[in-house]
């Protein structure tokens, strides 16, 4: 009897919350009510609350949550390998989403702003150290992004012939790379001046540009050829 009465307290409980979503989206609810409701789908009959308090306190944040690694995610009690997998899906589906909108918007790259933040998001969700390739035509519109490497967490390499490669097989004119440095500092190091260096060599005879080089951090983007001390990197 006591149990079938916290089932149906829950059972309350969950549709109130979901009519609160249906009325006003999320903009009102706090980060543990956020995990809450989203555990829901994974979890049917038993109370997401205090798990989601005991997530965002084991990992910080409700960001923290969502960049954990799913096996930290299945070590938390009253987690599951269908709650952490649906928790994890939750950053893949975002970046899903904006590249959707970018296809649509047919999206150019023809600013420091507009590229630093089509990199933020495509750096979503990765926790190791990953080099993406934007290849753009001579108005800077996107033909396409493609994961050039990826590395531990503190260093990747560049595979810089199939960068030229994929610029050559798609007519594009010009390149932005861009890699992550995770819960690292957003700022170059001497191995990211000298990658530059090398496929500016490389690309001088292929008749392609380099236009910038990027480094994402958590909090940050630094874009190389937008700082005085870089600049010159990218003269042509």
């Amino acid at each position: 009897m006591e149990e079938t009465k916290r089932e149906h307290l829950h059972s309350g409980h969950r549709s109130r919350v979901k009519e609160q979503f249906a009325k006003s989206g999320m903009r009102d609810f706090q980060d543990h009510q956020v995990l809450e409701m989203l555990l829901f789908y994974a979890i049917p009959q038993r109370d997401t609350n205090d798990l989601a308090h005991m997530l965002i306190n084991e990992f910080g944040s409700l960001a923290g949550v969502f960049d954990a690694p799913l096996e930290s995610l299945e070590a938390v009690k009253g987690m599951g390998k269908s709650s952490a997998t649906l928790i994890k899906m939750i950053p893949e589906i975002y970046s899903k989403y904006l590249d959707s909108k970018n296809i649509n918007r047919k999206l150019v790259l023809s600013d420091p702003e507009s590229v630093t933040k089509y990199f933020a998001s495509k750096f979503i969700g990765y926790q190791h150290e990953v080099m993406m390739a934007a290849f753009v035509d001579n108005q800077c519109r996107h033909k396409k992004t493609i994961i050039v490497s990826e590395g531990g967490q503190s260093s990747t390499d560049v595979n810089i012939r199939k960068i030229a490669a994929t610029a050559m097989n798609l007519n594009a004119t010009s390149v932005i790379i861009a890699h992550n440095h995770p819960q690292g500092v957003a700022a170059p190091s001497g191995a990211d001046i000298e990658a530059v260096r090398v496929i500016k060599k490389i690309f001088k005879p292929l008749d392609l540009t380099l236009l910038d080089s990027l480094i994402i951090s958590d909090d940050s983007a630094y874009s190389m050829a937008n700082h005085n001390k870089f600049a010159y990197l990218f003269d042509y």
